[in-house]
């Protein structure tokens, strides 16, 4: 697992990371969190709340030899008894107990470790600021209401483009140049039907692996008016950055709609217009109808702090400190009117995680008195 410690602080090299998540799933308030470094996991508990406090469903703890030791607490007494071999058999030291479970078929996993592993694998979903929606061709292929739903949301959104399409080209492979060494690897050691990858410029290829002689390239492509009325297409990389960070978080925002999710997205106004990144949370918050939906993300987009869109309790701040250490704490910590300009009181420092950008002005300075002099 990849462990990270705080460098600037030599006291923290042999401390552990620490995870600590409460989750509901499935109208059950869970509580997971692992303690982990380098070599090994010190700490995993799985605790679910019964409406008076936090009752273990398992804690994972080491031996004074080494060993792990999984104790099953008053809310494991139904974890089935294969899981609980599975415990005295021998955990690796670096691998948690509940990824050790999670590929074990779901009468074996038991109802409730079941709703756990569920919900880390369909309900979290955690979106980098490069990441691109795997599959993407294929969704808009396939589900004809998600390729609509896209469209329009591009269209409102002022892009330019006025519709969506995937195009699909079969091209023998004695007829391309050189492919690249992953797409060769992708296309001889498949057995599947159809395997994907990614191209160059973002574009998904299909690997047709049963006909190995054929390549099947899928495209997508938006179209656009042009000046005289007729469509003009585009392929999806020889559009914007934002347009084509936008698509890619399209299926987010129609999963809502279905079974909800939540969402944690990094960079959220990554090469998007300040008011598009508006639009796409207000869309996000109109559109969670389904229970258990939930969308934390990370900006530096100082117009996003408004009370008009967001709840105190919902604003966080991250401040460095002196050692280089970061601290978040919440809006709802201030005593703030409603009326207030948020965004006004950050940049006069009412909220602090701003950064002190004095000493660029004095470079200036000394830049201009060295210029002058040279003169």
């Amino acid at each position: 697992m990849p462990h990270k410690p705080f460098r600037l602080d030599s006291t923290f090299s042999k401390k552990p990371t620490v995870f600590d998540l409460r989750f509901i799933a499935e109208s059950e308030v869970f509580r997971y969190g692992i303690s982990y470094d380098a070599d090994r996991i010190h700490e995993e508990w799985l605790d679910v709340y019964d409406e008076k406090k936090d009752r273990s469903v398992f804690s994972r703890s080491n031996s004074e030899n080494g060993d792990v030791v999984i104790e099953f607490g008053s809310s494991g007494k139904d974890v089935p008894s294969q899981i609980k071999s599975l415990a005295g058999s021998g955990i690796r030291p670096s691998q948690s107990f509940l990824a050790e479970i999670v590929d074990r078929d779901e009468e074996t996993q038991g109802p409730r470790l079941q709703r756990v592993i569920n919900w880390f694998k369909r309900t979290l979903a955690v979106i980098e600021p490069d990441a691109r929606f795997r599959g993407l061709v294929e969704t808009i292929s396939t589900d004809e209401k998600f390729a609509r739903f896209a469209a329009k949301f591009l269209r409102e959104a002022s892009t330019g483009i006025t519709d969506i399409r995937v195009t699909k080209t079969a091209v023998p492979r004695k007829k391309l140049p050189p492919l690249p060494k992953e797409v060769e690897d992708a296309v001889d050691a498949s057995d599947d039907a159809v395997a994907i990858t990614y191209g160059r410029d973002g574009e998904e290829i299909i690997l047709d692996a049963s006909k190995k002689d054929i390549i099947r390239f899928h495209r997508i492509l938006a179209k656009h008016h042009g000046t005289k009325g007729q469509t003009v297409t585009f392929p999806l990389h020889e559009e914007s950055d934002g347009t084509c960070r936008l698509l890619h978080l399209l299926p987010a925002l129609y999963r809502l709609g279905e079974n909800g999710g939540v969402f944690v997205v990094d960079e959220l106004e990554r090469s998007m217009h300040p008011a598009l990144a508006r639009k796409f949370i207000e869309f996000f918050l109109k559109a969670t109808n389904a229970a258990g939906s939930q969308l934390i993300f990370t900006t530096h987009e100082s117009t996003l702090l408004d009370l008009e869109l967001m709840r105190r309790d919902g604003i966080w701040f991250a401040e460095r400190d002196d050692a280089g250490a970061s601290h978040l704490y919440s809006l709802a910590d201030f005593n703030v009117r409603k009326d207030l300009d948020i965004e006004k009181g950050y940049f006069a420092g009412r909220f602090g995680a701003i950064p002190f950008l004095g000493g660029i002005d004095r470079l200036m300075e000394d830049e201009t008195v060295t210029a002058e002099v040279g003169a």
